[in-house]
């Protein structure tokens, strides 16, 4: 909520305080060694005190999209809701954090840890990348009907 806050809406914004938070969960030690195993398979290159992805690094950045988000399509103002319920196990635990952060970026509020209630239709956009990450059968979605529209 408050990430959403500090943000401004502003999805560029919301995505970079998700990462620090994060980050603040590790050890700096973890995170020191995570970034060298990285940089030894060639993924990174630390240069003038600062870390960047190599070629490598961002074709399989590009393969995994696990780091790219979709843009909220959703106004204020829409009153369609959805929930979405997934069970996506521990070992695909990457893919489950995307999905979380996925559809905190929609505006949607959690319930429990794996049932979330936002605003809907989903785009097609996001049901895609549910299938190319291959998790599109572990994502269940309810539409709620509004009483007080036509």
């Amino acid at each position: 909520m408050f990430a959403m806050l500090e943000s401004g809406r502003n999805s560029y914004r919301f995505r970079q305080i998700l990462r620090e938070r994060e980050l603040k969960r590790y050890k700096g030690e973890s995170i020191r060694v995570g970034l060298y195993r990285l940089k030894k398979k060639g993924y990174l290159d630390y240069r003038f005190e600062k870390w960047s992805l190599t070629q490598k690094g961002r074709e399989y950045s590009s393969k995994s999209k696990l780091s790219d988000y979709l843009p909220s399509p959703f106004k204020k103002e829409n009153t369609d809701r959805i929930i979405i319920a997934f069970d996506i196990p521990e070992k695909e635990r990457k893919k489950r954090n995307w999905l979380r952060n996925q559809i905190k970026i929609f505006g949607y509020k959690m319930l429990q840890q794996s049932l979330w209630i936002g605003p809907g239709p989903l785009p097609d956009d996001f049901l895609k990348r549910l299938k190319d990450l291959k998790i599109r059968e572990k994502v269940k979605t309810l539409r709620i009907a509004n009483p007080h529209k036509n």
